[in-house]
């Protein structure tokens, strides 16, 4: 029982960094809901990405490295923690309402150390 409520507390913590985060480094191009601010895009079309191998790393590396779109380049954030940037992930997926598993650290970590450029990101 206490494991439990620790773990629930733990997800509860990492949800409230996610939002901290988005608010401070993705909602000013992306919108509060991630519905978008012209030019920048809204990232619904992003939701299907979370349910497929392909599509986790897809975004894992997107935030790591950047991309490079029509309405210019989306920075990188591989200064952050894995477990931050695994927040912010799982904060994404809860604002789309995407089916797909938690991201972990261990996600984010084993595509580190890349460096790969921002137009070498190729959504699948």
């Amino acid at each position: 029982m206490r494991l439990a409520l620790l773990l629930l507390l733990l997800g509860a913590v990492a949800l409230g960094q996610g939002d901290d985060l988005w608010k401070r480094l993705c909602a000013q191009c992306h919108g509060e809901k991630a519905q978008g601010m012209r030019p920048y895009p809204g990232l619904q079309g992003a939701a299907p990405l979370f349910a497929t191998p392909e599509g986790r790393r897809y975004l894992v590396l997107v935030v790591l490295y950047g991309r490079k779109g029509e309405a210019g380049l989306m920075p990188g954030f591989a200064q952050l923690k894995d477990e931050e940037l695994a927040a912010l992930l799982n904060h994404l997926m809860a604002l789309l309402k995407a089916k797909g598993e938690p991201f972990k650290p261990e996600d984010i970590r084993k595509e580190r150390g890349q460096n790969l450029a921002p137009d070498r990101i190729q959504r699948p």
